[in-house]
């Protein structure tokens, strides 16, 4: 099968969220039977930097083209791409797909390549990862994106891909028939998580005593992550306790730092608060080892693929009802909580102290990715759902 990709943003600018790593992990999964190609921009938070203009670029098997975009700082700023020489390279080459994966379609390769797909009667799949509504940021760009070109994107494509069933209620509030929206998860490589570190390495780093209750945070350090709740919730936490307890905040800077590190030093938590910057791979997976529970206290979140990774470590969650995933979590392998830091810090002592409760969470963590969120399973279904309509 010969399948295309399209995403604004690519590996590898992991910075940019959780969608640069789902895409890159559906193409990967798919590159062991399939041609798989990539249209993306160069952009980053720093532009990514290759030898020519227009990049052709082998990744780990996925033929990349990172299209040069004329203002990287106009990207950042409105998520529109400007790729100049896109339109040339899409109207030549696009009818040699069979199939092509749309991630996010809020931007101008979406807007390119859909039309071409169409006048080429070539399908093609939409998958928002949790950016159908236009909302939270930049709501009236994302209205006049939608008027002008949006709608059109969704509407037209063959199938959509929704996270949850929650995702899949935004896409008909949006117009989209019902019989068109497959749920589609995130997941995890679960052979990644077969031979974890040994217990001690981020805590010794760190300088984290054994004895530390240790709670951690992963993703990017955004004011959509709620870390200003979870500040002022441990800061509660902390006070209602005698047990010592550190906070370690894993992740890149998304706009949001300086904030945080004012209502850190605001809440005199500068020694019990942890903030390491991002980590990957080997590294993410020692602080996931060492802690005692992962929370994400997001103001809006379709899923949790930091969580899922937790999981993977046998780690109970805490989780805001604000996360899209939070009806199977609570009461299974976590805890989901009300978005105010009362109800947070409650959910944090509980799992923090009842070791009987975090023990069967985390063996039912477990078991669930095993069974349902890893990329093996997923791929599977997606090929399936290309299938139909090839």
């Amino acid at each position: 099968m010969n399948i295309l990709h399209v995403a604004h943003f690519f590996y590898p600018c992991l910075s940019a969220g959780g969608v640069v790593n789902a895409s890159y992990q559906i193409a990967l999964n798919q590159v062991k039977d399939n041609n798989v190609h990539v249209y993306t921009s160069d952009s980053c938070k720093q532009r990514l930097k290759f030898e020519d203009g227009r990049y052709d670029v082998d990744v780990d098997g996925i033929k990349v083209d990172y299209f040069r975009n004329l203002s990287n700082r106009f990207k950042l700023a409105t998520m529109l791409d400007t790729p100049l020489s896109a339109y040339f390279r899409i109207r030549k080459d696009i009818k040699n797909h069979d199939i092509i994966h749309i991630h996010e379609h809020r931007q101008t390769l979406a807007i390119l390549v859909s039309h071409y797909a169409r006048k080429n009667n070539i399908p093609y799949i939409v998958q928002a990862h949790g950016s159908v509504l236009p909302f939270f940021q930049k709501e009236g760009l994302k209205n006049i994106f939608d008027k002008a070109f949006g709608f059109k994107i969704l509407h037209n494509a063959s199938c959509v891909f929704a996270l949850t069933e929650v995702e899949k209620e935004q896409y008909i509030k949006m117009g989209v028939s019902e019989d068109k929206i497959e749920i589609v998860p995130l997941g995890i490589n679960i052979e990644e998580y077969e031979n974890l570190p040994e217990p001690g390495k981020f805590r010794s780093r760190f300088n984290i005593a054994d004895g530390d209750k240790l709670i951690l945070f992963v993703g990017r350090i955004h004011e959509i992550k709620g870390l200003d709740l979870l500040i002022d919730a441990f800061n509660l936490l902390i006070k209602d306790s005698s047990s010592p307890i550190k906070l370690a905040i894993v992740g890149p800077d998304d706009g949001y730092l300086d904030t945080l590190n004012e209502r850190i030093a605001e809440n005199n938590l500068e020694s019990q608060v942890i903030i390491t910057g991002p980590l990957y791979k080997r590294e993410k997976h020692e602080a996931l080892v060492d802690c005692d529970l992962f929370v994400m206290p997001s103001k809006y979140e379709s899923f949790t693929t930091s969580g899922l990774e937790a999981m993977a470590c046998g780690k109970p969650l805490v989780l805001t009802k604000n996360n899209h995933i939070h009806d199977w979590v609570d009461g299974n392998v976590g805890i989901s909580c009300d978005d105010d830091e009362i109800s947070l810090k409650e959910a944090m002592k509980k799992l923090l102290f009842d070791d009987d409760l975090s023990e069967t969470f985390s063996s039912n963590g477990k078991k669930l990715i095993k069974e349902k969120y890893n990329w093996d399973m997923i791929n599977e279904q997606i090929l399936s759902i290309y299938n139909r309509f090839i």
